[in-house]
């Protein structure tokens, strides 16, 4: 028994809105993976860049150590260079380079107690880093997966509803065809309404009695106001 005209376009509506909404779902994926992507890079360089300032704080604290030991050592040969001085001037000015010099040996100093501080607070936070990396990496390969299955169910559940579609479409009265063809590529799924409550739920305008009870009857109509295919749906 074919089926009214009203039910196949009621049937064509569900399944078009249902593809759109699947095609939006698939068309998506791909930016949500890129989004997912930037996060794990971040989270990459975060922990590239936790372990590089371990390593430039390291190599800051030795270089540092190196420039303390000749600091020193040269403070050392001032001050005995200092008992040997005879004159007055020199003596004032070897005062001065070992003044200078003691003022680079503390900076020196507070330098290397300021780095072995930040050295000892990040390498107490690298723990906690790494966990963070491998978490991120670990809820990256659990998305990925299951953005892959719901791919595939998306394809799937796309393909099937399609394949119906094409199957009410197929009843499709032919002198009904070319105006659904065109209505269906202008306006996609919004070229279909429910009238419900005696309105138009595509654009709110009021369907008189006798539309709707030849809705009923299975009779094709248009709304008057927007266009849109009719069909009627069991008021709530």
């Amino acid at each position: 028994m074919t089926p009214l005209i009203t039910d196949i376009i009621r049937e064509c509506h569900r399944l078009r809105s249902h593809i759109h909404h699947l095609q939006q779902e698939i068309d998506r994926g791909p930016r949500v993976l890129k989004s997912r992507q930037e996060e794990l890079e971040q989270e990459r360089r975060a922990y590239e860049g936790h372990l590089e300032t371990i390593k430039r704080l390291k190599l800051k604290q030795r270089e540092d150590e190196g420039s303390l030991k000749q600091t020193e050592a040269r403070l050392a040969r001032l001050e005995e260079q200092l008992l040997s001085i005879t004159s007055a001037k020199e003596y004032q000015a070897k005062l001065s380079e070992i003044a200078q010099a003691k003022e680079k040996k503390s900076a020196l100093e507070d330098a290397i107690l300021a780095t072995i501080m930040e050295l000892e607070e990040k390498t107490a936070a690298t723990a906690e880093v790494e966990k963070r990396w491998a978490q991120a990496q670990a809820d990256y390969t659990v998305f990925q997966r299951e953005a892959e299955e719901r791919y595939a169910r998306l394809q799937q559940d796309l393909q099937l509803s399609q394949q119906e579609l094409n199957r009410w479409e197929e009843q499709i009265p032919e002198d009904l065809r070319e105006r659904y063809d065109k209505l269906v590529r202008a306006m996609g799924p919004d070229a279909f309404a429910a009238v419900k409550h005696r309105y138009c739920q595509g654009c709110h305008t009021q369907i008189s009695e006798q539309t709707i009870l030849e809705l009923r009857s299975g009779i094709f109509h248009r709304c008057f106001n927007c266009g849109r295919m009719l069909y009627y749906a069991e008021d709530a």
